[in-house]
């Protein structure tokens, strides 16, 4: 097992390559992705990120500053971060928007889709540092898991799947079930279902539980991925899936990298990330930082 400053290194370098691993693969299906997975070029660029890793940047930065997820604080990291080139979608795009405009955090999510909020994995996405911060309180995790979710997420689904990925990482980075960890967070039967058939499925077969970018799909696959016995093959099998390449890896790296350690990533994957102002160094700061509240 990994000591406590490489699982969390690993687990945010670990979301971080299975972002910019599956972004060039997003929206094919299974069969165009190759066996071997290398660093390609896409929108920004080879071994660039997405939204996916600049929400979970920004959560860090927040849980950093104020040691719990203050929503205020959170939304205004989120916004101040934005960057449409990133690839965000529609739902946070608008929920930023409507921030920006004066609409309370509170009420924004809760706007979108007629009222009944995004069931999408995009909370699921950047919630690892919660996960990591808290990784020995399981409650505290959960509650806190579901409080950032609710920001742009607040749909049943997209709540739960935030919770999940984040007791997931959390168990990862103490060396037990991730898969067990998830399904004592989930609450809706949605969730609930594909995970308890995760738990008796092997890690080549995440792809069955299917990739889109529903969070009640993708998570239970994500971490069906990250059972895998290396950290290559988990995000192979994780962008493997198709679809929402670049998210379901992102969350299977989180988990994978929390559960092998940094020492278990490729080193030609690392070498490949980006390190401009907020890249792999910036990463790398946050995860001593984080593992330091300890």
């Amino acid at each position: 097992m990994p000591d406590l400053r490489s699982s969390v290194t690993g687990s945010l370098l670990g979301l971080f390559c299975g972002d910019a691993l599956g972004m060039p693969y997003e929206a094919q299906p299974p069969e165009a992705i190759p066996a071997r997975l290398e660093m390609e070029e896409a929108r920004l660029g080879r071994g660039t990120y997405t939204d996916d890793t600049q929400m979970a940047i920004a959560v860090c930065e927040s849980l950093l500053r104020c040691d719990r997820v203050d929503e205020d604080d959170l939304a205004a990291t989120i916004a101040a971060a934005f960057d449409p080139d990133r690839g965000y979608g529609a739902g946070t795009t608008t929920v930023v928007r409507l921030w920006r405009e004066g609409v309370p955090v509170a009420e924004a999510a809760g706007t979108l889709f007629a009222g009944e909020g995004s069931a999408a994995n995009g909370a699921a996405m950047r919630v690892a540092p919660v996960g990591l911060r808290f990784a020995h309180d399981h409650d505290r995790c959960v509650a806190e898991a579901r409080r950032q979710a609710r920001l742009t997420h607040a749909h049943p689904f997209g709540v739960d799947g935030a919770a999940a990925q984040a007791a997931a990482v959390a168990a990862a980075a103490r060396g037990v079930d991730h898969v067990a960890a998830a399904l004592a967070a989930a609450e809706t039967a949605a969730l609930r279902e594909p995970l308890r058939r995760a738990a008796g499925m092997a890690w080549r077969e995440a792809g069955v539980l299917g990739a889109t970018a529903a969070a009640h799909e993708s998570v239970p696959a994500a971490l069906l991925a990250a059972t895998a016995p290396t950290f290559e093959q988990a995000l192979t099998a994780a962008v493997r899936c198709g679809g929402d390449t670049d998210t379901v890896a992102a969350m299977a790296g989180a988990v994978a990298g929390a559960r092998l350690g940094v020492e278990a990533i490729p080193p030609r994957w690392l070498d490949a990330l980006e390190d401009g102002e907020r890249g792999r160094t910036h990463v790398e700061e946050l995860a001593g930082r984080l593992s330091a509240l300890y």
